[in-house]
């Protein structure tokens, strides 16, 4: 450091003293999670908030804040393909839930083994706040609780099943959905059985392949005396999540649960000449097509390419479909493929009907913030959950992947473009924004709130500290159940007493009666 830039960064302090100090921490490489926390952290540095971020990304602001770097020369790629996809639920919940959290064991090393972390670790420096990354992964929250600050976890995605129990959060298969299953808030017999069996098989592979393996991780640079990880994430003073109760509501879970599902929103830009020109001379109107980003669209098998592309060719409304594959040939004429999109901004036009996606959570939200109906083809984890609260909400309907063929397209297609389902995704979109308060003004207020009073203890689940036989109240039931026992025994014997005191008086009445009857028969 130049001693031109060392001044530079005393006089920043200077100016930024007053404002609290607060430290994020985002260890993952993926870049929608990046798109979620970014908004929200180059406001605080424009609200001359001391801010400090640990992650793999620069933010997009010209204002000073320290940056911790995680990049490392060894690129992560993190992609599939569409032959990745597990169809059936019972399979695929275990899979993918150790395909996540080996994703949050690489990244909690690349974090863990930064030299600038842990000279981090050594110096302890003062933080009013830590806002920490959270999904799937807790190795994160424990830098933050070494670091003896309060911390809060911040999910960019749905709550997953791994998060109940630290959220107070009581699981019931008939009326609590959960994030990676696509069965809704009604699900029937079977779908109970297999949401209440998968439940504690994910919560098993998350606590083996992610808890204990990173707990092991964690010895060699926070000590032997590190707290369990369930028991780190559940004293955390507040949990972000990336949804909001108008349409993900309907769970009991604790006060320091914070909706701030839409906080990488901003205003629309401008769209290109040529996308704006396709979207505004489409006489019928405009479906808007994008399975995301994990998945790379060349892989998708060439059966179902034409299904879509043959589905398209029938329509009257002109199709933009965000297409990375290559040229596809035969392309229909009311057809537009482009290898990147605007996403947000094309749903805000008018003209855009319907939206073919794979309701990743960003585009789930986008479609909710735009009010557009959705058909949703869900392919990995709470892309499901997504798109069944999107179903619940009355704005959208699903095809399966392997049902993926022109007869459903068709259907499904017929179904959003109806005007019943059309004015319903305008509700809907409405009910998501009327807040308020703005989700960036939100995460702000409570991060501010939590470095104000050091923590927010009385709004955390005081179910995460109770043993579990006393969340079912088993001790109480045995001790009631006790007592019944005894009070039906004492009955039972006072009344067998009762029965044969009766029967004793009874007996000597008819005895005296027959000596009676005897006697008189002597005297005859």
């Amino acid at each position: 450091m130049t001693k031109y830039s060392f001044l530079l960064f005393l006089i920043a302090q200077v100016f930024v003293a007053h404002g609290y100090r607060i430290l994020g921490v985002f260890p993952s490489a993926d870049r929608n999670n990046y798109v979620t926390y970014k908004g929200l952290f180059s406001e605080l540095t424009n609200r001359n908030q001391n801010v400090t971020i640990i992650s793999h990304f620069q933010l997009d602001t010209s204002n000073f804040y320290q940056h911790i770097s995680l990049s490392t020369n060894h690129k992560v790629v993190r992609s599939f393909s569409f032959e990745s996809v597990i169809v059936n639920e019972v399979s695929r919940l275990p899979f993918e839930t150790l395909v996540s959290t080996k994703a949050g064991n690489d990244d909690c090393k690349i974090l863990m083994d930064n030299s600038e972390v842990n000279e981090l670790i050594r110096r302890r420096p003062r933080f009013d706040v830590i806002v920490v990354e959270s999904y799937n992964s807790d190795c994160a929250l424990a830098l933050a609780a070494n670091l003896s600050a309060p911390y809060i976890a911040f999910n960019p995605q749905p709550i997953h099943p791994w998060h109940f129990n630290r959220l107070g959060i009581n699981f019931n298969s008939a009326h609590v959905p959960q994030s990676l299953l696509q069965y809704g808030r009604q699900p029937w017999f079977f779908e109970r059985l297999k949401s209440f069996v998968l439940y504690y098989i994910t919560q098993w592979v998350y606590y083996i392949g992610s808890q204990v393996t990173d707990h092991v991780y964690l010895y060699k640079y926070l000590g032997d005396n590190l707290p369990t990880l369930e028991s780190i994430a559940s004293n955390a003073s507040l949990v972000f999540v990336n949804t909001h109760q108008s349409v993900f509501g309907g769970v009991a879970r604790s006060d320091n649960v914070i909706d701030i599902g839409g906080i990488h929103i901003r205003p629309p830009k401008i769209i290109p000449t040529e996308i704006e020109r396709f979207l505004t001379e489409a006489e019928h109107g405009v479906i808007y097509m994008n399975l995301g980003s994990t998945v790379k669209d060349s892989t998708l098998p060439i059966d179902k390419l034409n299904e879509l592309l043959s589905t398209f060719g029938k329509l009257p409304l002109r199709v933009l479909w965000k297409w990375d594959g290559g040229i596809v040939e035969n392309l229909p004429r009311n057809v537009m493929t482009m290898r990147w999109l605007p996403q947000y901004d094309i749903l805000k036009h008018i003209n855009v009907k319907g939206f073919i996606s794979h309701a990743g959570t960003l585009s789930t939200i986008e479609a909710l913030d735009a009010g557009v109906p959705v058909i949703a083809i869900p392919l990995f984890g709470a892309q499901y959950g997504n798109a069944a609260a999107l179903v619940d909400a009355g704005m959208a309907t699903i095809v399966p992947y392997e049902n993926l063929n022109k007869d459903y397209l068709l259907d499904a297609i017929n179904d959003i473009l109806d005007k019943r389902t059309q004015e319903r995704a305008k509700t809907v979109s409405r009910m998501w924004r009327d807040r308020p308060m703005s989700p960036l003004e939100t995460a702000i207020y409570w991060i501010e709130y939590v470095a104000r009073y050091q923590g927010t203890p009385n709004l955390v689940a005081t179910s995460t500290t109770v043993p579990w036989y006393q969340q079912i109240q088993l001790d109480v039931l045995a001790f009631v159940g006790a007592v019944l026992y005894i009070l039906a025994f004492v009955v039972m014997k006072l009344l067998s007493v009762c029965c044969c005191c009766c029967q004793s008086d009874v007996s000597t009445q008819i005895e005296k009666s027959e000596v009676k009857g005897s006697k008189n028969v002597k005297f005859e």
